[in-house]
């Protein structure tokens, strides 16, 4: 059935087929109510003729749709239309685990501690509000592209549980990451999760799975009676701790196995500190045994006669199955829904007190760059306008402020050097503007707006002079004849210019000593720093230019 093109809801258009599983087709849409993207997961048709199955889907979807947190994908909306039954969801732009496994192999125990702990806190979330996974596998995990991890389909998985347990065909997919008791066809609970979680765990380590055969039957088999390879003996390498972490989340006895997802945290957080810590090893005496009735009758017979068996068992009976009703009552049947309040633009105290009547939970989950006034919130999630439930949390993210950066120094680049490094440092070239230096040299940059090391906002513009080299400065050449070299000399300095050779010559129309001549004009432009030449009048020469002259003549 080609759904392209079909609007869900009379909102979610669909706009192409993103992925497929063994139940469900996966598609993205816009949701044309909030503008934006979602994952809409449909059945296969060969699920929507169960009734039983379907009646289970809506009740366990619409349970985890009410989990908020970061490490769960989110349910937004459930529903049918024209016999095509759909969960909408989180759009997240990432790569499964098992993609993540496939590329990459075995992973390091760091990041295999770090994978495992958010997935752990994602199961912890979801037992504390009644839901049960029961398909945790490494293809229902997903990495952001932010690395974050995001388990999803609590709601199919779990009512996809009797539909597919008994069908070897459906089975197929999930048996390597099955619990014995699953594999039975037993009781199984929160602690199913855990030992699925184990197995992604080995595999992470190692590469490899811990239960492998031809058949799907032949592995479940495994799961119930065989022991596995330990981590540590297939890479050495792996601290002891983290291999003891494994084997207690693989106990195949559900009362030897970690008790919570808070236990396996906890381990989890004390091996990340410190690698050589101890991992607790069971205790009997810490756990509750479920009693076998024939052991209890026994015990009871010992002590009483057997006739007041049966009203006690009859009356223990009755006060659980009361208390199970309660449970059930309270945790499933009177959670209210409310509307998720606008908290754009409030700080984190504000927000607390806003979500408070609506018995809303505030987690801020960081703080980001922006425009808005700094601990104001920029986004928030689920967005305002979603029903939730009663007790469900709001994530956050608080604006950091605009981000500020240090003005580099760029004195003595030239233009593209700068624009490099202006770039570099997350800031842009303002204004150009250029002087004549003596100290720069040409096309050298030689000041800046702001200065250098001023912190300014990401984005902002550094403007620049740029060094025209010394400055060519012109000036008139002054009258020098008839004054003395003193006076000859404090005109040029006066006019930035430089006396230069003094010779002697003799000229009947000027007194003894003053200058007769200047080898540039008096009047003539020229640049400062030019060196002028001058004669001054001397009678003697006069006498040496005339005996000079006789000797000439007598020859």
């Amino acid at each position: 059935m080609n759904i392209i093109g079909t609007t869900l809801g009379g909102r979610y258009l669909v706009i192409e087929q993103i992925g497929e599983g063994g139940m469900a087709t996966v598609y993205k849409a816009k949701d044309q109510l909030l503008n934006r993207y979602v994952a809409v997961k449909i059945l296969k048709h060969e699920f929507t003729q169960d009734d039983e199955f379907i009646k289970k889907f809506k009740r366990e979807s619409i349970a985890a749709a009410s989990l908020t947190h970061p490490n769960i994908v989110s349910i937004f909306d459930v529903g049918e239309q024209d016999n095509i039954y759909y969960i909408v969801m989180e759009y997240i732009h990432g790569q499964t685990l098992k993609d993540f496994i496939k590329k990459n192999g075995k992973l390091g125990y760091k990041r295999v501690l770090d994978i495992t702990l958010q997935i752990a806190m994602a199961l912890e979330h979801a037992h504390k509000n009644g839901v049960v996974h029961r398909d945790i596998k490494p293809h229902n995990i997903v990495i952001t592209e932010e690395g974050t991890i995001k388990v999803t389909d609590f709601g199919i998985a779990r009512a996809s549980t009797v539909s597919t347990v008994t069908n070897t065909n459906k089975v197929l997919g999930s048996v390597h990451y099955l619990s014995p008791e699953q594999a039975k066809g037993g009781f199984s609970d929160h602690r199913t999760d855990i030992y699925s979680l184990g197995v992604v765990m080995y595999e992470m380590l190692t590469g490899k799975l811990p239960f492998d055969a031809e058949s799907p039957i032949s592995v479940a088999i495994k799961h119930i009676q065989d022991d596995f390879v330990e981590p540590i003996q297939i890479d050495s390498s792996i601290p002891k701790s983290v291999n003891d972490i494994v084997k207690k989340a693989l106990e195949k006895d559900m009362f030897k196995r970690y008790q919570s997802a808070k236990q396996l945290i906890d381990d989890l957080n004390k091996v990340k500190e410190n690698p050589d810590t101890l991992i607790d090893n069971f205790d009997e005496t810490q756990s509750t045994r479920i009693i076998d009735v024939k052991d209890v009758d026994k015990a009871l017979k010992k002590k009483s006669k057997r006739r007041f068996v049966k009203p006690i068992f009859i009356t223990l009976s009755l006060f659980v199955l009361a208390f199970l009703i309660y449970y059930l009552y309270n945790n499933y049947f009177t959670v209210k829904d409310v509307e998720v309040p606008n908290l754009i633009g409030l700080t984190e105290t504000e927000a607390r007190a806003k979500l408070e009547p609506l018995k809303l939970k505030l987690e801020v989950e960081g703080k980001e760059y922006s425009d808005k006034p700094e601990g104001s919130i920029v986004k928030m999630y689920p967005e305002d306008g979603i029903k939730v439930k009663e007790g469900s949390t709001i994530r956050v993210k608080l604006s950091a402020g605009q981000k500020k950066v240090l003005v580099p120094d760029l004195k003595g680049l030239d233009i593209l050097e700068a624009e490099i490094l202006l770039k570099n440092n997350g800031l842009v070239r303002g204004n150009i503007d250029r002087k004549y230096s003596d100290t720069v040299d040409r096309n050298k940059i030689m000041d800046q707006d702001p200065k250098p090391n001023t912190e300014v906002i990401e984005g902002s513009e550094v403007s620049i002079v740029i060094s025209d080299g010394k400055e060519e400065k012109f000036t008139k050449v002054p009258i020098l004849l008839g004054r003395t070299i003193e006076e000859a000399r404090a005109s040029l300095t006066a006019a930035n210019l430089v006396l230069g050779n003094i010779t002697y010559g003799y000229d009947s129309k000027y007194i003894e000593n003053v200058v007769i001549s200047q080898d540039v004009a008096a009047g003539v432009t020229v640049k400062e720093g030019t060196i002028i030449n001058i004669v001054i009048n001397k009678k003697e020469v006069e006498q040496t230019q005339q005996e000079q002259q006789g000797n000439t003549n007598n020859q």
